[in-house]
C-alpha cells in the first residue's frame, strides 16, 4: 500500500474536507430551492427532481470516506470529485427554475460525471494506477471528449438539455463547429468507455487474491444496473428513472467496500446467493402462472372461478420452495464452486463411512485423506495418543 509522506498526507485530508463541505453546501442549497420550488409547474422533461442530489450525497459520502483513510490512492479523490460535480449540478438545476444560467450550468456539468470520471474509475480500479503506461492514452482521449461533449451541450442553440423549457443563453460558437463537437465527443465516448471495461476485464485475468474480490465487487454492483435498465423498458418513464437513480449508488458503495476492503471475501456469498434466489424466484413465478393456466383450462368445465386454481396454484408453489432451492444451490454449486462442491461431497462420503467404519487405521486414512481432499495442505498428518 503506497503511504504518502505526513505533511503531505494532512493537506490531502484539508482537500478532502474542503470538498467534502463544499459538496455539502451545495446540496443543501439545492435542497432548499427544490423545497421552495416544489410547487413550480414543470414540463415532463425535466424528469426526477431531485436525482443529482442523491447523487452528491452518496458519491462525496464514500469518496470522503476513501480519499481520508486512504489519501494516495486516486479511487476516493474520482468519487469525491463525482459527488463534488453532481452538487454543482444540482445546485444548478434546482436554481435554474428561477435562473436560467444555474440551469445552463446543471444541463452539460453532468457530462464531466458520466463521460469523464467513471472511465478514469474504471481505469484506475481499485488501486488508483493505470494497468500499464499504455492507458494514459485512453485518459487522455477520456478528457477531449469530456470537453466536446460539454461544449456541445453547453453552447448549442435551442432549448437546454436538461431544461427544455427554457433557450440556451450562451451560444457564442457557429453552428458550423456545434455540429461537429457533437460528432467528436460521441465518437470518442462509446470507444473510451469500452476501452475502459477493457482495461478492468484485463486487470481481472490478471488479478488473484484480494484485488481479484476487489474487481468482483465493482462487477457484481453493475447487476442492478442491468435489472433498472430492463424494467425501465416496461415501467413507466419517470418510475424507472428513479429505480434507476437509486440503483446507480450501489457504485459508489461497492467500490468503497472493495478499496477499503470491508468483508472483502463476502462477495463470493452475495454472488451465490443472488444467483440461487434470482433462479428460484423465475422457477417459482413459472411455477405459479404456470399451474393457474393448467387448473384453470382443467377446471373451467368444471367451475367458473378461479379460486381453485389460484389455491392449488399458491400450494404447489409453497410446497416447491425448498425441494427448488436445493437442487438449485447444487446447481451453482457444481457449475460456479466446483472446489467447494467437491470439498462438501468429500466429507459427506467420509461422514457415510465414518458410521460403519470401527477399524481405528482405516478411520485415520480415511480422515487424512478427507483432510487432503478439502483443506489440500501441504502435508497432513494424525497423531493418536
Amino acid at each position: 500500500m503506497t503511504r504518502m509522506p505526513a505533511r503531505a498526507a494532512t493537506a490531502a485530508s484539508g482537500l478532502a474536507l474542503i470538498l467534502t463541505a463544499a459538496s455539502a453546501a451545495l446540496a443543501i442549497a439545492a435542497i432548499v430551492w427544490l423545497a421552495l420550488s416544489w410547487g413550480a409547474q414543470l414540463p415532463d422533461s425535466w424528469g426526477f427532481r431531485g436525482y443529482p442530489i442523491i447523487h452528491a450525497i452518496g458519491f462525496t459520502a464514500v469518496g470522503a470516506i476513501v480519499a481520508l483513510r486512504r489519501p494516495a490512492n486516486a479511487i476516493g479523490w474520482l468519487l469525491l470529485g463525482a459527488g463534488f460535480i453532481s452538487a454543482i449540478g444540482a445546485f444548478g438545476l434546482e436554481y435554474g427554475v428561477y435562473a436560467i444560467v444555474g440551469a445552463w450550468v446543471g444541463s452539460w456539468t453532468w457530462v464531466i460525471f458520466i463521460a469523464g470520471i467513471l472511465p478514469l474509475v474504471l481505469l484506475l480500479f481499485p488501486d488508483g494506477r493505470l494497468l500499464s503506461a499504455r492507458w494514459r492514452l485512453v485518459g487522455w482521449i477520456a478528457g477531449l471528449a469530456v470537453l466536446a461533449t460539454a461544449a456541445f451541450m453547453a453552447f448549442n442553440s435551442g432549448p437546454l438539455q436538461l431544461a427544455s423549457y427554457a433557450n440556451n443563453p450562451f451560444t457564442p460558437l457557429p453552428d458550423w463547429l456545434i455540429t461537429p463537437l457533437a460528432g467528436i465527443g460521441v465518437g470518442l465516448d462509446v470507444p473510451v468507455m469500452g476501452g475502459a471495461c477493457w482495461s478492468l476485464v484485463l486487470r481481472f485475468r490478471r488479478s488473484s487474491g484480494i484485488e481479484r474480490e476487489q474487481i468482483k465487487w465493482l462487477a457484481f454492483s453493475a447487476v442492478p444496473l442491468a435489472v433498472a435498465g430492463l424494467a425501465s423498458a416496461v415501467l413507466p418513464d419517470k418510475l424507472g428513472q428513479v429505480l434507476f437513480v437509486f440503483l446507480l449508488l450501489s457504485v459508489p458503495i461497492a467500490i468503497g467496500v472493495a478499496v477499503l476492503r470491508y468483508r472483502l471475501y463476502d462477495i463470493d456469498v452475495l454472488i451465490n446467493r443472488t444467483l440461487v434466489y434470482s433462479t428460484l424466484s423465475a422457477a417459482l413465478i413459472a411455477t405459479y402462472v404456470g399451474t393457474i393456466i393448467l387448473v384453470g383450462a382443467v377446471l373451467r368445465s368444471f367451475t367458473s372461478g378461479s379460486e381453485l386454481a389460484v389455491a392449488v396454484s399458491t400450494l404447489a408453489t409453497l410446497a416447491l420452495v425448498q425441494p427448488l432451492r436445493r437442487r438449485i444451490q447444487g446447481a451453482v454449486d457444481r457449475r460456479f464452486y466446483r472446489s467447494r462442491y467437491d470439498a462438501a461431497r468429500t466429507l459427506d462420503v467420509f461422514s457415510a463411512r465414518l458410521r460403519d467404519e470401527v477399524d481405528l487405521d482405516a478411520v485415520r486414512a480415511d480422515l487424512v485423506d478427507a483432510v487432503q481432499r478439502t483443506v489440500q495442505p501441504t502435508h497432513a498428518s494424525v497423531w493418536l495418543r
